[in-house]
Parts: C-alpha cells; sequence; structure tokens
C-alpha cells in the first residue's frame, strides 16, 4: 500500500528576502520607465524638447529697414530705435540681435562693421548694447551731438506753427539728455 501524503504549502520567505525581492522588482520597473521616457524624447522633433529662439527667419518677416549711411545723425537713431522695436516682437537672444541687425547693414555701414568686427579675437560675439554705442560712436560724432544740443537749447517756434515747432522739438530734444530727462524739464522747455 502506497501512502499518500499532501504536501503543506512551502515555508513562507522570511520577511528580509520578501522586502529584497519587492525592491528589486521596484528597480527595475523604474529602470524600465526611464528608458521608455528616453526613447520616447529621442523619437520627438527636437522642436518639442524646448521653445524655439526665434531665428534670421522670423526677423527678417518684420521687415526691417536697411542702413547704407546716415546723412543726419538723426537717421542712426531713428534705425536703432526701429531695429530696437523690431527685436519686441520676439524673443530673441541678445547675441542675435547684433547678428541679426548687422545683416542689415549695407555699402559704407558694412564695411565700418567688418572693419569693427576685425579688430577683436575671431568668434567674439558682440552684446546689442556693444553694438549700439559702436554704431552710434561712429554714425554721430561727439561734435554733433553737441551742435544739436546747442540748436535745441536756441529753439524758438518763431514763425512756426505749433505742430512745426512741435515736430523740431520732439526731434532735437532726444539729444537734449539733462534737460528733458523728466516730464516736468520737457514741458518747461518747451514753454520756454
Amino acid at each position: 500500500m502506497v501512502e499518500c501524503r499532501m504536501a503543506g504549502p512551502p515555508n513562507p520567505p522570511e520577511l528580509a528576502q520578501a522586502n529584497a525581492a519587492m525592491l528589486t522588482g521596484r528597480d527595475e520597473q523604474t529602470a524600465l520607465l526611464r528608458e521608455i521616457v528616453e526613447q520616447d524624447r529621442a523619437q520627438r522633433p527636437e522642436h518639442l524638447h524646448q521653445p524655439a529662439v526665434p531665428g534670421y527667419e522670423q526677423f527678417l518677416s518684420t521687415q526691417p529697414l536697411l542702413f547704407h549711411k546716415a546723412d543726419e545723425p538723426l537717421e542712426v537713431d531713428s534705425w536703432l530705435r526701429i531695429i530696437e522695436f523690431k527685436f519686441t516682437l520676439h524673443p530673441y537672444n541678445d547675441g542675435d540681435k547684433t547678428e541679426f541687425a548687422a545683416q542689415q547693414l549695407r555699402g559704407p555701414a558694412r564695411t565700418w562693421w567688418d572693419n569693427h568686427v576685425a579688430m577683436f579675437p575671431a568668434g567674439t560675439r558682440f552684446t546689442w548694447a556693444e553694438f549700439k554705442t559702436a554704431f552710434r560712436t561712429h554714425h554721430i560724432p561727439a561734435g554733433v551731438i553737441r551742435r544739436k544740443l546747442t540748436e535745441f537749447l536756441a529753439l524758438k517756434q518763431g514763425n512756426s506753427s505749433v505742430l512745426q515747432y512741435s515736430q523740431a522739438f520732439n526731434t532735437l530734444s532726444q539729444y537734449a539728455g539733462y534737460h528733458v530727462d523728466t516730464d516736468e524739464k520737457k514741458q518747461a522747455c518747451f514753454r520756454q
């Protein structure tokens, strides 16, 4: 006669072994999830990873003016203001602003910029503030700024209409700095 005995359930693992098995399984799952996320990132187009920085094409779409040379110093400031306004339309990097503006220079202005850049080590990137300072210094001699200030301080309405006087005042006030740096001073100069 054969005796049949039922085998009982296996002995339960010790608590330490159960915890170790559970932690190993969790680590494997975490590693697998990381791998899936990385594969997903690798398959996405680059522009979905980070917000796109606007490029030269976006700048050109704002229809920036070309700059050849200035017959009047006001043309220099006017061009800089227009270009700066174009920069407010998209979040450009500071160094890109200089590169984009330099692309709008033609003739003598481009020759000046190429010579200016050649004075620095190759690959030097200029900030927008550095570009503006160099551009204004070259295209608007200090004597011209002093002359424009003198014109502003001597400005009288005379036989001009109020509109004509106002336009001349606003144009020349760009060179008056200290004299019109508050609304109160500007109004006093206008009445005077």
